[in-house]
């Protein structure tokens, strides 16, 4: 019976310094309110240099905001995340237009090939300020309670192989890797390749093991990915951007005050004046590195000619892109291409 008594009052003195300790606890980390904010690449990758400054900026206006930022993979993959935000269990995440088509047609506006200004300064202009995006293209992703932030450019696509890609002939039943996205099917097809569709964490091995003989990506994640070391050729197509977009969830957006929301859309739309200088950084270095680790691989820049040959195929692929997204689409495309021409005046 003593033995007993005495473990009930441990047990009831343990309970009382447990609730001390808590009590004594810094009172600010309970208080701060944390948003949770999800990339679809890896740490320092662009969409993360991104966040982080996003983060930053965002946490020194409002008081007691603590974003985290989780790299790719943490929670699952770029389809995982954008549901996870649709369904309000993120606040943020990057979403690539590509796999959000699949019930936001309108939104493989930012795959399609050679619509795009041969100048990224023009390009990035208009995605700070195109109505194209920020209007006509949010209202669609608004009917997903996604709040359409921004719209960025991480450089140029570039495609790698074993063998130089110059011709459509080239391309003849080439195994590309692409995202999920039709567009991106279709427009590999009309060049005459095989695309597959390949988890972006399985492109490696899917090199390795010859499944697929090349992929679509700006220089820096062919460094990060370790892409290069399977494969000999990078080729410049100057095809399109690789374009990603910011988003929210519409419903914690919409819930929070006027002045958070403005600091917000502010912020986003600012870092992609930051963002402009590291990715263009980020892709130099990352390809110096590249050809100083392998110096065996060869750069080829496909001339206006040859741009001209892949060009002239794509145009049942801008049919198969108002097939898809319908009047909607048309209008939104329209738009921007409007948008684009006078971007490339202004930096001409």
């Amino acid at each position: 019976m003593k033995s007993k008594t005495r473990f009930l009052a441990m047990l009831v003195a343990g309970i009382f310094m447990f609730g001390v300790v808590l009590l004594a606890q810094p009172m600010e980390s309970s208080a701060a309110t944390e948003w949770k904010y999800a990339l679809e690449e890896i740490q320092n990758s662009v969409q993360d240099h991104y966040a982080q400054e996003f983060k930053r900026r965002v946490e020194e206006k409002l008081d007691d905001v603590n974003i985290v930022v989780y790299p790719y993979g943490a929670l699952g993959t770029s389809e995982d995340i954008s549901e996870l935000t649709m369904n309000g269990m993120l606040e943020f995440c990057f979403a690539t237009p590509g796999h959000l088509g699949t019930f936001i047609p309108a939104a493989r506006v930012f795959s399609l090939p050679f619509i795009w200004s041969d100048n990224l300064e023009a390009n990035k202009y208009v995605a700070q300020h195109s109505k194209a995006i920020y209007e006509m293209l949010a209202e669609e992703y608004e009917k997903y309670d996604l709040k359409l932030l921004a719209a960025l450019t991480e450089g140029w696509q570039i495609w790698t192989a074993n063998k130089p890609l110059r011709t459509p002939e080239d391309m003849k039943n080439f195994k590309m890797r692409i995202m999920g996205d039709p567009i991106l099917a279709e427009t590999y097809k009309a060049y005459g390749a095989n695309p597959i569709q390949v988890p972006y964490s399985d492109i490696y091995s899917s090199l390795q093991l010859g499944m697929i003989e090349g992929n679509i990506q700006p220089y820096f994640a062919h460094e990060e990915m370790h892409f290069y070391e399977v494969q000999d050729y990078f080729i410049e197509p100057m095809e399109m951007p690789f374009f990603a977009t910011v988003v929210a969830n519409k419903q914690f957006f919409d819930s929070l005050s006027k002045e958070q929301q403005e600091v917000i859309e502010k912020t986003a739309k600012d870092c992609i004046d930051y963002i402009w200088e590291v990715q263009a950084k980020l892709n130099h270095e990352r390809l110096e590195k590249m050809l100083k680790e392998r110096p065996e691989i060869q750069v080829v820049k496909l001339t206006e000619q040859e741009r001209e040959a892949f060009k002239e195929l794509s145009g049942p692929v801008i049919d198969k892109y108002l097939e898809m997204s319908g009047e909607t689409g048309k209008a939104i495309l329209e738009q921007l291409q409007k948008e684009i021409a006078e971007a490339e005046k202004m930096f001409d």
